[in-house]
């Protein structure tokens, strides 16, 4: 990106493709990192009434709301994997002159959610075990 911008606007030539690629490397990193920020608590939360709640029935909360996610995260899976499929299948890539491959990146939307859903089965099982318990486990 740095080399892209200093030809653009140092040496007014610009490139045909680094646009277009920082765009896809940086859609990978998004679809690929939710899991991760899940892990380390980095998703937005209402915090303003969330911590009012001890810990058990922030955990009683999140068991509830568990559901909406394992519902979004398969209608998202599902979806992506018949985008994936087919961006694969027709070895899709993006418009000339660059055509550079456009499959990995909606590959990376498939494996990103499942990624995400699995850090939130672990989620599940923690605040299922601190609603039980009433203890704060980490995982």
């Amino acid at each position: 990106m740095f080399v892209e911008t200093a030809m653009r606007y140092i040496f007014s030539r610009p490139s045909i493709w680094t646009g277009d690629i920082c765009y896809l490397i940086a859609g990978i990193y998004f679809l690929l990192g939710g899991a991760y920020v899940m892990r380390e608590h980095g998703h937005v939360n209402m915090n303003v009434i969330y911590d009012r709640f001890s810990l058990r029935t922030r955990a009683i909360v999140d068991l509830f709301t568990a559901s909406l996610f394992f519902l979004f995260c398969y209608a998202i899976l599902w979806y992506g994997l018949s985008i994936a499929l087919r961006s694969l299948i027709i070895q899709e890539t993006t418009p000339p002159p660059a055509s550079l491959p456009l499959y990995p990146t909606k590959i990376a939307l498939p494996v990103g959610v499942f990624l995400l859903g699995i850090q939130g089965l672990t989620k599940f099982i923690v605040d299922f075990i601190t609603a039980i318990s009433g203890k704060k486990y980490e995982y």
